[in-house]
């Protein structure tokens, strides 16, 4: 079927179609919008390592993050690593896939621009090892690791962001010791302005034992796998109590060797770590309370933990206890401990 217009109304309909055009052209939001081409002048400085920021100078850059690409040697910056943009200023942290040495080049919109001279890619620090994870003021502890230099002066280690004294640098090594008034946190280790995280650190406390105490017996009479187990250093062993609830087991300090607690690290047996969930974590100077709830609650696992080793903090590390131990209501074969270690400091 064919469709015929009428000479006058396709004229009406082709004028509308022209004024509808030029309406959307005076609307700011149709336009193409033109962008200056942009110019480059340096940017510094011109050696640096992973994460250290780089600034970028030139003109027409605008402030929109989105429309900046940074390339180092040719490859492209994450946009993460973009860190601000201003008219005439780009800051850039390097990324970790930079090559050794090459041109850093900008492209703003549809302009790109290399600019003069070239980058330096010194490779970043790697920590592999940190040994011990814990240690008393003044302890030196050993990082491990690769591409840390053999300058002293470019080494800072912060304790909980306290600074402690650097003994010792090489490319693969950093001694370093605790500092007075460190803090219990994260331990970072700065290699010129890189920063590293090197993990969890306990400030002022070490490993300590004492008598080893809890529920006797265990499933079938296996003597391989009686509360001993727990504190063998062997993760493969461990405990298979008797099924029985209000199953505990930990550390007598004695009267004269009490001791404040830190941290517990606890690893459960395989393929059983949901028996450890609800398990508690008791302090108390009351023989009386030792392998029950009367005692102080000190930590929970209150989520189920992971087959390796995890770890509870305590919060109250002031109050000294002549016993330690971990305790469960639930019944289930001792919940089946393969490794558990106290950290804080004896009295």
């Amino acid at each position: 079927m064919k469709i015929q217009i009428k000479k006058g109304i396709g004229f009406v309909l082709l004028a509308g179609l022209l004024n509808l055009l030029n309406g959307c052209e005076s609307d700011a939001n149709f336009k193409i919008q033109e962008y200056p081409e942009l110019s480059v002048s340096d940017f510094s400085p011109a050696i640096a390592r992973p994460t250290q920021e780089i600034t970028i100078n030139g003109s027409n850059f605008g402030t929109l993050k989105n429309a900046v690409t940074v390339y180092f040697n040719g490859i492209a910056v994450p946009a993460a690593n973009i860190k601000s943009v201003e008219d005439n200023k780009i800051v850039v942290t390097v990324p970790d896939n930079a090559q050794s040495t090459g041109k850093v080049s900008v492209k703003v919109w549809k302009f790109t621009k290399e600019l003069p001279g070239s980058f330096t890619f010194i490779p970043g620090g790697v920590i592999t090892n940190v040994t011990p994870l814990m240690g008393l003021e003044n302890d030196v502890i050993t990082i491990t690791g690769k591409n840390f230099g053999t300058v002293k002066s470019d080494i800072k280690a912060a304790f909980g962001g306290v600074y402690g004294e650097v003994i010792s640098v090489t490319d693969t090594e950093i001694q370093v010791k605790v500092p007075k008034g460190g803090i219990t946190g994260t331990l970072n280790v700065y290699v010129g302005l890189q920063k590293l995280d090197a993990g969890f650190f306990l400030v002022d406390a070490v490993k300590i034992s004492g008598t080893i105490i809890g529920t006797p017996g265990s499933w079938n009479n296996n003597e391989a796998t009686t509360i001993a187990a727990a504190f063998d250093g062997n993760t493969a062993t461990f405990v298979d109590g008797t099924g029985a609830s209000n199953y505990y087991l930990g550390y007598d300090f004695e009267a004269s060797a009490a001791a404040t607690l830190k941290a517990v690290r606890y690893y459960p047996r395989a393929t059983y770590a949901a028996r450890m969930l609800n398990g508690k974590i008791y302090g108390t100077n009351d023989p009386s309370k030792v392998g029950t709830n009367g005692g102080t609650l000190l930590a929970a696992i209150s989520t189920t933990p992971i087959y390796g080793w995890n770890q509870l903090i305590i919060s109250d590390t002031s109050t000294s206890y002549r016993y330690i131990y971990y305790y469960n209501e639930t019944a289930g074969n001792g919940n089946n401990v393969a490794e558990i270690e106290f950290y804080g400091k004896k009295i």
